[in-house]
Order: structure tokens, then sequence, then C-alpha cells
């Protein structure tokens, strides 16, 4: 998500015998405060020690294992500089039957995830209709994964890890107003460099409708990408689905 307001004006000038009192210039400050729900599709697999799990969910199928979510962005900026920090919570269950041959049973799957990534954002253009950022920075992941298998060859046997890491992230940023009310954002990132995911990258496009100055909201599409293989825990997923959200700069 992103700021959707520009900053920019000079104090108007005074002549020479006569001192005309100027506007204040533009307060090179802002806040932006956001709330967006994304309706992420996952395609890519899971696994904890010998057990792999396939993680691919449609949106139909989402909506039903949706076990609860949460998600905001905030950004504060000075001139050409600015800090964001996007929060994404979200919690997943799901059941499947097998049975192949002889073999049948239960899989029961559940996975909670933290998803935070922070950045410090440099504006390259930044003028009355575009901004250009480029950003480093840091997405914390943490995940929570239980795999209950019960099937007619035993006792049931339970699969439980937790993992978090920090990825090294670089990207860019563009907002451009095509008036006073429509707009759009366009956003990417890659990281990880083996340095915890072999791979993570992030790419959003959107549209957008300012109903003040400062109220605006934003649909879209977004996807996220991660590919880490440590400790005996796979997590090599695809996220992507629509997103819309609401936000608030002052």
């Amino acid at each position: 998500m992103g700021a959707t307001g520009l900053f920019a004006g000079t104090p108007a000038p005074s002549s020479k015998s006569v001192v005309v009192p100027s506007e204040p210039p533009e307060n090179p400050w802002y806040f932006t405060m956001a709330a967006y729900g994304w309706l992420a599709a996952v395609n890519g697999d899971t696994g904890i020690g010998p057990i792999t799990v396939s993680a691919d969910t449609s949106l139909n199928d989402l909506i039903d294992e949706f076990d609860g979510s949460f998600m905001t962005y905030l950004e504060a900026g000075y001139n050409r500089w600015s800090v964001g920090i996007d929060v994404v919570w979200g919690k997943l269950k799901d059941d499947a039957s097998v049975e192949r041959g002889p073999f049948f049973g239960k899989v029961g799957f559940e996975q909670e995830q933290w998803l935070i990534t922070a950045r410090i954002q440099y504006a390259l253009v930044k003028n009355d209709t575009t901004r250009l950022d480029v950003f480093a920075g840091g997405r914390w992941m943490y995940l929570e994964v239980d795999i209950d298998v019960d099937t007619n060859l035993g006792p049931g046997r339970h699969f439980g890890i937790e993992e978090d890491w920090i990825d090294p992230i670089v990207g860019a940023r563009i907002i451009h107003d095509f008036s006073d009310k429509c707009f759009m954002q366009a956003m990417g990132d890659i990281g990880g460099f083996g340095a915890e995911s072999e791979l993570t990258w992030q790419a959003l496009l959107g549209v957008g409708y300012r109903f003040t100055p400062n109220l605006s909201t934003v649909i879209g599409y977004r996807a996220l990408g991660v590919d880490y293989d440590k400790d005996q825990f796979i997590l090599d997923t695809i996220s992507h689905g629509p997103f819309v959200g609401l936000s608030y700069t002052f």
C-alpha cells in the first residue's frame, strides 16, 4: 500500500517596496494509515520433515478455510524520505481425506502466519503528478504449522513446527495521478538472496480514487512468493489475489 498525497510548494516571493505576507509552505511531514483486505489464493508446497503437503488453495477454497486475518499499512514521511510498515496476519484450517488402495485416513492442516515488511524509501521523482520511490528493508515471516495424520495403519501422528526469519529486500514504488481524483500505483520488491530464504518477491498493481484530498481507496492485484528450505521445514509458495484498501493521509 502507499501514500497517495504528493507534497510540494514554495512561499510566494515578496516585492521590493511592499512586504507581502506569503502563504506558509506546505507541511513536509505526512502520515498515512491504511486498512485493507487481500484475498490470496496459494500455490506451492509446505513440508515438515518427511511430510509435505500441497498448499494449493483456490479463492473459493480460501473462503471456507479462513480462520481470521488482519492487514494494515503505516507510512511516515518527510520531504523525499519515508518509512513504511506493512503488517499481515492470517490463519488457515483445512481437512482432507486420503484414500489409496487399502490405505485411507484424514490429514488436518492448520497454519498461522505473520508477515511484516519494513522499508526505508527515497523519492527519486517527486512532482505534481508522479512519485517514484526506491527502497530497501526487511521482511519478517513467522509461521506456525500443525499437520495431523490419522490413518488406518496405526495411531495418528502430529507434525508441528514454528519458524521465523528475516529476509533483506530491495524494490521500487510508483504513484501517478491521472487527475485530482484518480491515480494508479505499482510496487515490486525482491530479496532473500540466500540469507534466509533462497528467494522472496512481491508485486502489486492497483488503481485508486480520492474521495477527499486525505481519504482514498485502492483496488488491485497482489502477488507474493517465498522459497525457504531450512531446519527440515520447506515453504515454496506463491500467494496471489485481489486486494482492496482504504487509507487516510494527514
